[in-house]
């Protein structure tokens, strides 16, 4: 059959169906929920993607109504839902091509199947402007702002670009806002349904309507490569005067290709991508498809780690062993690990280094434990590799949370004297996005103290510190200055004999050492005593094992330079019998309770 026949044919079809029902137009009877002007809907005009009225109200409420769903609703705009439905409804009754467009034949198949004559419709489909101010409204001074550039896969709330324009002489209700997005590089992947789940339109950072950009049947092609998705039911009211600010966001897939995430696409509003109603009933457009933001895309975020230093890692400390038993477990090791990323990571693994004086790791350590948040994890040995492994430890670390890991050791029976010190560095984390399971990215390192181990110890804590500046007569040059640094010891495992010497030099036959700090020092201290409440055997203090004495360090300062200065205590020298310290406490150089205030003292 040629062209010219077929059309002729479906006019005849068309004048067939009119004359069934008697009238020249076709009309709808009303629909629960329609929002007719009047009380059938009359159908004069073809309808396409792009139509608005009354008339496209109607018939997207008799398709719902028939069972071919627009899931937007009624909105009174022909867009791509209403397209689809319509396409359906064609198909359904042999209607070819099923093109979803609103013509002579399908307007008489309406009719047959439902519809009915009656009067017209008129005015707008929005009736409810009433609480509109104002006049005619005037959209104008639009412009298209960028916000994030790009977004990773997986990611939420990444917010596009920004439409900004002016509602002057009348209150404005946006109802509506077409986007496009045009694919820069035809080479790759170009249809953004394969990169977008969601896409939202924002106000005041709430959201106010959104849209599922996986749908394929949600995008318009207007050209190749270029795709067009309304975004409808906004009902945003903006009042005369002011200036309106729609934020275009979206969730981005989390399957995107790795080769195609170097794709980017240009998106804008077309010239009346951005439809409004007024007080009048009069429906205004604004957009500018000149104004335009690039957005292109990353790899999922599976966060970003960094091990760091911990304010609860453990001052250097004597862990005194037993010669029978295993040891109580003592606190050895603390560092944080830290989440710069945007997704949560999980740990999986971790390795902890320990570093030994003397003699083989499995000497001195009988079990090494991992804490993370009250979580208990049992570590295993490696004497070839000195390293304690944790395996399948699963601690996840939200985005910008950081955790601390704690780590405690017990020693073996009859441990071996000697130091150990512990450290973690990227290489001995294992971890990976908890969405994505792809591996994370780790850096930084952090290092503990170095700890003695020893069958007998002791145990020392803070009592106090003074320093008082002398001048004696009127005579600046004999100023001196005398410090006092008074701390408790307990002997563990055994009696403590320290010797009653005292020095800034080291000696083992120092029973305690000091540091002079500030200013540079010139000249020897003048004075430098070490007393105690503990019984003195042969120049040495001695402390009963699991008793605690007093002791006092003194020390005056005469420099032959003025300046300022203070003393911290450095060190305690031991034995568990009257002879020179073979043992030695450090004393951390950070602990402020056991180190005088600086004083100036003239010359």
């Amino acid at each position: 059959m040629t062209n010219a026949n077929t059309m002729i044919a479906k006019i005849a079809a068309v004048l067939a169906v009119a004359a069934l029902v008697g009238s020249s137009v076709i009309a709808f009877a009303p629909v629960a929920g329609a929002q007719t002007a009047s009380a059938s809907a009359t159908f004069t005009r073809d309808l396409t993607i792009g139509s608005t009225g009354a008339d496209v109200t109607a018939l997207q409420n008799w398709l719902n109504n028939k069972g071919y769903t627009i899931a937007a609703g009624a909105t009174g705009y022909f867009g791509a839902q209403t397209q689809a439905a319509l396409a359906k409804y064609q198909a359904a009754k042999g209607i070819s091509p099923a093109a979803g467009y609103f013509g002579p034949i399908t307007r008489a198949a309406v009719a047959a199947d439902g519809g009915s004559t009656g009067g017209s419709t008129g005015g707008s489909d929005d009736d409810d402007n009433d609480d509109l101010s104002g006049g005619e409204a005037e959209l104008r001074d639009y412009e298209l702002r960028s916000e994030d550039s790009s977004g990773d896969e997986a990611e939420e709330g990444v917010e596009i670009a920004t439409a900004e324009f002016d509602v002057e002489d009348g209150d404005a209700r946006i109802e509506r806002m077409e986007v496009t997005f045009d694919a820069s590089n035809s080479g790759l992947e170009d249809r953004p349904w394969q990169y977008f789940d969601t896409l939202y339109v924002m106000v005041d950072g709430d959201e106010v309507a959104d849209i599922d950009a996986s749908d394929r049947d949600e995008w318009d092609e207007t050209t190749d490569d270029v795709y067009v998705i309304t975004i409808t039911g906004l009902d945003v009211d903006v009042d005369a005067g002011d200036m309106a600010k729609l934020t275009i966001a979206a969730d981005i897939s989390d399957s995107i290709e790795t080769a195609d995430q170097a794709q980017t696409f240009s998106v804008y509003v077309d010239d009346e991508g951005i439809r409004a109603v007024d007080g009048e009933g009069i429906q205004q457009y604004i957009g500018d498809d000149t104004d335009t933001v690039s957005f292109g895309f990353g790899a999922e975020d599976n966060g970003d780690l960094e091990i760091k230093s911990s304010d609860e890692d453990p001052a250097a400390s004597i862990l005194v062993g037993d010669e029978d038993d295993e040891s109580e477990d003592y606190d050895v090791f603390a560092f944080d690990i830290e989440n710069d990323g945007d997704s949560a990571s999980l740990v999986t693994d971790l390795t902890v280094r320990v570093a030994t004086t003397t003699t083989a790791l499995d000497n001195m350590i009988r079990t090494v434990t991992l804490v993370v948040d009250g979580d208990e994890f049992d570590g295993d040995i490696n004497n070839n590799t000195g390293a304690v492994e944790f395996e399948d430890i699963d601690v996840e670390i939200d985005a910008d949370e950081e955790v601390t890991f704690e780590v405690m050791a017990s020693l073996k029976a009859s441990t071996s004297a000697g130091t150990v010190t512990f450290s973690v560095a990227a290489a001995d984390v294992e971890a990976e996005g908890v969405d994505s399971g792809d591996e994370s990215d780790v850096d930084g390192s952090a290092t503990g103290d170095a700890h003695t181990t020893a069958l007998t110890g002791i145990v020392v804590e803070a009592v106090s510190t003074s320093e008082t500046v002398t001048t004696p007569g009127d005579s600046a040059s004999n100023t001196y200055a005398t410090y006092t640094i008074k701390f408790e010891v307990t002997a563990v495992g055994d009696d403590a004999f320290i010797n009653d010497l005292a020095a800034s030099t080291s000696a083992a036959a120092n029973g305690a050492e000091f540091v002079i700090i500030g200013d540079s020092f010139a000249g020897p201290a003048a004075s430098v005593t070490l007393t105690s409440t503990a019984d003195l055997e042969s120049s040495f203090f001695k402390v009963d094992q699991g008793s605690s004495e007093e002791f006092t360090l003194t020390v005056t300062l005469n420099p032959t330079t003025a300046g300022t200065f203070g003393i911290r205590l450095s060190e305690i020298n031991f034995n568990d019998t009257a002879g020179n310290g073979d043992t030695t406490f450090t004393v951390d150089a950070n602990a402020a309770d056991f180190r005088t205030d600086n004083v100036y003292i003239a010359n």
